[in-house]
């Protein structure tokens, strides 16, 4: 008897550890499928598609669209959803690799076309992660 005494403050701590790693399984699942989502939506066909989606993006800045991407082997706790915000259309990051590159007349070739994309997944139990990026996709004038 002096032993279940004994053994059950180490019962109670393996408890905690096991909620303590369940918890980090969950958040981790969660992480995983909005990087995933946040990665889907960073696609340039994607990103075409949302901008259509947002319609004439290359004049309402400010526009956004959501959707649920397709990702695969989803259960029904494990879901993600990305939200798409047109940013704006201009010149290109200085030192990528085409903002030097110009036409005959001296004016850019390329511009860019600039998104936030935020990316929300849900795990188990109710565990949520969020990952925002900016992304720029390199378009010919």
């Amino acid at each position: 008897a002096l032993q279940l005494f004994e053994a059950g403050p180490a019962l109670d701590a393996v408890i905690a550890d096991l909620k303590i790693a369940g918890n980090y399984k969950n958040a981790e699942t969660a992480f995983s499928i909005a990087d995933t989502a946040a990665t889907y939506a960073s696609d340039p066909v994607n990103l075409t598609t949302a901008c259509m989606t947002i319609s004439a993006c290359t004049n309402s800045t400010g526009s956004t669209t959501s959707w649920t991407p397709p990702l695969i082997s989803l259960s029904s706790s494990n879901t993600a959803t990305v939200r798409v915000e047109f940013l704006n259309k201009g010149p290109l990051p200085v030192g990528s690799i085409y903002d030097a590159d110009m036409d005959a007349n001296g004016k850019p070739k390329f511009s860019g076309v600039y998104f936030n994309v935020t990316a929300y997944g849900n795990g188990p139990n109710n565990a949520k992660a969020q990952i925002e990026t900016n992304v720029v996709q390199v378009v010919s004038n």
